[in-house]
């Protein structure tokens, strides 16, 4: 068998529509895989072909960067974006505190890194501005001086998981499992996300598996599922206030499961989540005081979604409606606990309804949204829900408008206004339920590289 001729022959051609390139020696993988899937090369020919590619490149003048001979591919990723928010909040009872203004001048900043270690290993890394769960927001004017470098300007490990990815993996198109501090997956149709923030990274593990032309042509089959850890995970947090004992607190995760089927008009995504091995703070304990943090005590929630999305064209740009639904199976005794109160309005509902019309994907591009948001005082947790309707709480329904214009494929300008109010009306801002009425108003300029 000719492997020198063939080896030679394929790097003489990528050489030739490369001219040893960056994008050359990052992007042979793909046409080596294909020469060993072919059985032209051994699977350790491959690999030799692939290293001594990564050796020449490395003589020339854009291959200064030292990079380990385990990196098939390097890729850096960034985004960047500046925003003015204006906020107006009432709180109940009515007239308690008056309207609450405020205005704000915010940045976020992330850098990504990706180093594939093969064809099935990927390890990857991403820092963020602000450390909060769900925002990468920082504030401008926030040090101790005017323009000083001590407010909210440090740099936070946002992401830092392992990824392998495969196929034919029990006869599917492809699987992907990460570890670490990751990336979703889950199908969460809605303006920042809807029942997942968009800025969450999850800690645990998250795992797919994709199967193709399940009953429909060109329909795709999707399962997904999480193990994701939570902070309140200690042996012994000693003794409840008022008990005579220490309440043992078993580890807690958040556990997601997805099942999305999909075509090229419309998707469906039946979802659950829900709290395991919750906290047992709030248990009944002789002398102790009831618990009602929804920060720190993870039980009463299972909540079902079924996420829906269709997709047409308008005037030859795409139209996309949109609608979660979603109830929590353990809301009546959610809502108790977290108003302390069995008077309250046992709203275990939760879901949105949009409309999206166009997308920004080149210069003169622009994207219109318009949806409704409904989160019922024992719907969910506001661990996860998006942080910029009704401040991230429940017990609030609203609306959400939203613009943006793409200056070219990279950079582009938004504006979304949120206005949200009580579904209950009279229930104080306490324990996670919401303001009484809450607007929030963002005007972005975005950029991506």
């Amino acid at each position: 068998m000719a492997n020198t001729s063939l080896k030679t022959l394929a790097l003489l051609g990528s050489l030739a529509i490369g001219s040893a390139s960056v994008a050359f020696a990052q992007d042979s993988g793909p046409i080596i895989d294909k020469l060993v899937a072919k059985g032209l090369l051994t699977d350790q020919e491959g690999e030799d072909l692939r290293a001594e590619m990564l050796t020449d490149f490395g003589h020339t003048s854009a291959g200064k960067l030292d990079i380990s001979s385990a990196v098939t591919k390097l890729k850096i990723t960034g985004d960047a974006r500046v925003r003015y928010q204006f906020e107006n909040q009432t709180d109940n009872p009515a007239g308690a505190k008056g309207d609450q203004d405020r205005n704000r001048y915010r940045y976020r900043v992330r850098l990504g890194l990706e180093a594939e270690l093969g064809p099935k290993w990927t390890v990857a890394t991403r820092l963020e501005t602000a450390d909060s769960a769900t925002s990468t927001n920082a504030d401008l004017g926030s040090g101790t001086d005017n323009f000083s470098k001590t407010g909210s300007e440090a740099v936070f490990l946002g992401q830092a998981y392992l990824n392998y990815k495969d196929a034919g993996v029990l006869d599917s198109d492809s699987i992907d499992v990460r570890v670490g501090k990751l990336p979703h997956k889950f199908f969460n149709p809605g303006v920042n996300g809807f029942w997942i923030d968009s800025d969450i990274n999850f800690e645990g593990a998250a795992e797919e598996i994709v199967y193709s032309d399940i009953g429909l042509k060109d329909s795709k089959l999707s399962t997904r599922a999480g193990q994701f850890v939570l902070n309140n995970n200690a042996a012994n947090q000693g003794a409840v206030s008022g008990a005579t004992t220490n309440t043992t607190v078993k580890p807690s995760l958040l556990l997601m499961g997805q099942v999305e089927y999909a075509t090229k008009k419309w998707k469906i995504a039946p979802t659950i989540v829900g709290f395991a091995a919750p906290s047992e703070h709030d248990k009944s304990v002789a002398g102790a005081t009831a618990q009602v943090s929804d920060t720190t005590v993870y039980n009463d929630l299972a909540t079902v979604f079924v996420p829906f999305e269709y997709k047409l064209t308008l005037g030859e740009k795409p139209l996309a409606l949109y609608a979660t639904y979603g109830y929590n199976f353990s809301g009546e005794q959610r809502a108790k606990r977290l108003t302390n109160s069995s008077t309250v309005e046992k709203d275990a509902m939760i879901y949105n309804a949009g409309v999206r019309y166009g997308e920004n994907k080149l210069a003169g591009d622009y994207q219109l949204v318009a949806e409704y948001r409904h989160v019922g005082n024992g719907s969910y947790s506001t661990l996860l829900l998006d942080s910029d309707f009704n401040g991230g709480l429940l017990n609030g329904e609203g609306i959400i408008l939203s613009g943006s214009y793409s200056f070219t494929s990279a950079v582009w300008a938004t504006i979304t206004y949120f206005n949200s109010f009580n579904i209950e009306a009279n229930r104080a801002k306490a324990n996670a339920m919401g303001h009484g009425t809450a607007q929030v108003l963002q005007i972005d300029l975005s950029a991506k590289f």
